[in-house]
């Protein structure tokens, strides 16, 4: 059953899909070559980034970049799934229309002063999103037919671990042109009870939530260490004990931060003075600039650059300083 938070996408059968993906430049029946081209080749039109994985960390960026594949999710992202942007509440940022970076953190300023920030970390997201998760989301949800549901899931994920040494687990596909938009949907409930309890639990302190893909920030005012570890928890269960899709948080890179840079963890305990700063921006009174990553890259572009004027770092400057106009405008 539809619920009216969910988008009617409504696609029954594959030649219904390739209605939705032709366009000007590619007709109903290219759009139905397109995909069974893909699902008869799928294995062999992605890869595995090597150096943008991490597996140490069980996380794999996955590379469908100039395939039929990476063109069919391309298509997948922008005409299937991007139309319902705006259904999505205003505190969900990342892969989504006109909510990058810095809108996210924007988010987050508050209009009172004396702003404190908790900072949260999702484990592994994206791999925690399973195919039956995508699959209800498009059938449950979204409108679509089972075997459609299916299909587009199929489409959507790959299994869990190395391309070369897969389990039997498939989950969303790290890299993915759809995988952001698609975290988004199948967890949105969970988001919404984060969100909603943040609000009950600091009521009249201008609470803000900003959810990034994976990265959770919220900020507050006249509130004290104390408040924000009580917090915790209570998002903590939300997120773990979601039946559908467990969550689990991060309690490493959990920090709780003041505007004056007094750190500490999720136990309370001093980390010591660090910037006002999440998403790489750090947050001022009523303004974003760019945070201590790109600051210490600039001073570093700008003492190689009194050595040695090359080209390339010129150039790289140039981009440093339309990068910190963009984000100070």
């Amino acid at each position: 059953m539809q619920n009216n938070r969910y988008p009617s996408i409504n696609i029954r059968s594959k030649n219904e899909l390739a209605k939705h993906l032709a366009g000007k430049k590619l007709t109903q029946q290219q759009a139905l070559e397109l995909i069974n081209d893909v699902l008869a080749n799928f294995d062999k039109y992605w890869r595995d980034n090597g150096a943008m994985s991490k597996p140490i960390d069980n996380k794999w960026v996955r590379d469908a970049s100039y395939t039929n594949l990476g063109k069919l999710l391309k298509l997948i992202n922008q005409k299937v799934l991007a139309p319902y942007d705006a259904m999505l509440p205003d505190f969900l940022f990342g892969g989504i229309t006109g909510r990058n970076h810095k809108a996210a953190v924007k988010h987050l300023l508050g209009t009172k002063r004396g702003r404190v920030l908790l900072k949260l970390d999702i484990s592994r997201f994206y791999e925690r999103i399973e195919l039956h998760r995508v699959e209800q989301f498009f059938a449950l949800k979204a409108g679509c037919s089972k075997d459609s549901a299916r299909l587009l899931a199929r489409l959507c994920c790959v299994p869990f671990g190395a391309k070369e040494q897969p389990e039997d687990r498939v989950t969303v596909a790290r890299g993915f042109a759809t995988s952001s938009r698609l975290a988004v949907w199948c967890n949105l409930d969970a988001f919404i009870r984060l969100e909603r309890q943040v609000q009950k639990h600091l009521r009249g302190k201008d609470a803000r939530v900003s959810i990034y893909v994976d990265d959770i920030g919220i900020t507050a005012s006249r509130v004290s260490k104390e408040d924000m570890m009580a917090l915790y928890p209570k998002i903590e269960h939300i997120l773990a004990n979601d039946p559908k899709q467990p969550l689990p948080l991060n309690a490493k890179k959990t920090k709780i931060v003041f505007h004056d840079g007094e750190t500490y963890d999720i136990a309370g305990n001093y980390q010591g003075k660090w910037c006002f700063e999440i998403l790489g921006l750090q947050m001022g009174r009523n303004k974003l600039s760019p945070g201590t990553r790109t600051r210490w890259k600039t001073a570093d572009i700008l003492h190689k650059l009194s050595i040695k004027p090359e080209a390339a770092l010129r150039k790289s400057k140039k981009a440093l300083t339309r990068y910190r106009a963009y984000i100070e405008k």
